[in-house]
């Protein structure tokens, strides 16, 4: 993976673009580093919602240089006693509250150590109680990309925050069990269910036959893009994380199915 010289840092939250929580980070950081360079992964994540914020990270953060920072402020506990943490795996670093927002991080097999930030003086003089983003993690992260070593920060932890994600699984009927863990902006529903189990059970089935339930909907193919979906057809296909999603081509499927995160889906297999 190719390594630039200037710092790129990524930046996730619940803040929206209306207001100016976003572009006040940004400048603390330039503030520290003016060579920084920003990427927003999503500033549109629903308030609080670190699931969907966890999702979004776990789906981008290997995609971008090594050495790049990923930031990520989805902050429910603002103003308590809950930590800041920094993570580190063989490629990339992470600052964040210590809410599970980092669970993906935990899970990657180049995962080596998260340290809690307890050092001041890589913080704003005045910690408010209701902007952490400004105060602590912006610093945070612009001091880790002029080359501060994670150990001054503070002391590593190992009791950090891990979410249950919910993983699909292989019942005891050869049935696939996974659940809707992400919707996009049109609707379209992404599920826990990867290629990877999907084509194991699928090998060992009599004659490739399956059948895809959800809701009241069962799905018999799985389609290789989007326009292959006929209209008005509830249809299925792997995305490009690999993972099972259900559309309906040019419509809302969420909306026309009634179904959001957290709806279970099946795959069920013909064995005999």
């Amino acid at each position: 993976m190719k390594s630039f010289k200037d710092p790129i840092i990524t930046l996730t939250t619940d803040f929206g673009l209306n207001d100016p929580f976003v572009g006040i980070m940004k400048g603390v950081m330039l503030g520290i580093n003016p060579d920084l360079r920003f990427v927003d992964l999503s500033h549109q994540i629903e308030p609080q919602n670190i699931l969907k914020a966890a999702y979004i990270l776990g789906a981008s953060y290997t995609y971008f240089p090594e050495k790049t920072i990923h930031l990520v402020v989805v902050d429910p506990g603002v103003g308590s006693e809950r930590r800041g943490i920094i993570a580190v795996t063989e490629g990339y670093t992470f600052i964040a509250p210590d809410n599970g927002v980092l669970s993906p991080v935990f899970h990657d097999k180049t995962f080596l150590k998260v340290v809690e930030i307890t050092e001041r003086r890589f913080a704003l003089p005045e910690i408010s109680s209701t902007f952490h983003g400004r105060d602590i993690f912006a610093p945070a992260a612009a001091w880790l990309s002029v080359g501060t070593d994670t150990a001054r920060f503070g002391r590593e932890i190992r009791d950090y925050v891990i979410l249950d994600l919910p993983k699909a699984h292989l019942n005891e009927r050869d049935i696939i069990e996974g659940e809707i863990i992400y919707k996009d902006r049109f609707g379209n529903l992404i599920s826990n269910i990867s290629q990877e189990i999907f084509d194991r059970s699928l090998a060992t089935s009599k004659n490739g036959s399956f059948n895809i339930l959800i809701g009241s909907t069962d799905i018999k193919k799985i389609n290789r893009f989007y326009a292959e979906g006929g209209e008005d057809e509830v249809s299925a296909l792997f995305n490009s994380q690999e993972l099972l999603e259900i559309y309906i081509h040019q419509k809302n499927a969420s909306g026309v199915l009634n179904i959001d995160v957290g709806e279970r889906i099946r795959v069920r297999f013909n064995y005999s």
